[in-house]
């Protein structure tokens, strides 16, 4: 799954590239709760792909935040928000 998220990566490169001749680099903005997206820009930029920044975005379940700006992994109740899909406990692409 995370190798053909790679994809949105390179299309959005050559459609940003294609569209702005002058740019030679590309940042993106993932929103994400269980950081595979933003795993698979991670990724790209491994392959060559001219990625700059990769900003992750979270709710108020952000146990991946808390890991690691405050060393803290565990589980709390979650929280409903408007964004279910980054709505996790857990995240069950921690160890990758």
């Amino acid at each position: 799954r995370v190798l053909a998220q790679t994809t949105y990566y390179f299309w959005s490169y050559f459609r940003v590239t294609d569209a702005e001749k002058d740019v030679k680099e590309v940042n993106f903005s993932v929103p994400t709760g269980n950081f595979g997206d933003v795993l698979a820009g991670y990724y790209s930029k491994r392959m060559g792909l001219p990625v700059g920044d990769l900003i992750v975005a979270t709710n108020e379940n952000d146990i991946l935040h808390r890991f690691f700006t405050q060393g803290e992994y565990h589980r709390e109740d979650i929280q409903a928000t408007i964004s279910p899909s980054m709505d996790i406990c857990v995240s069950s692409n921690f160890e990758r």
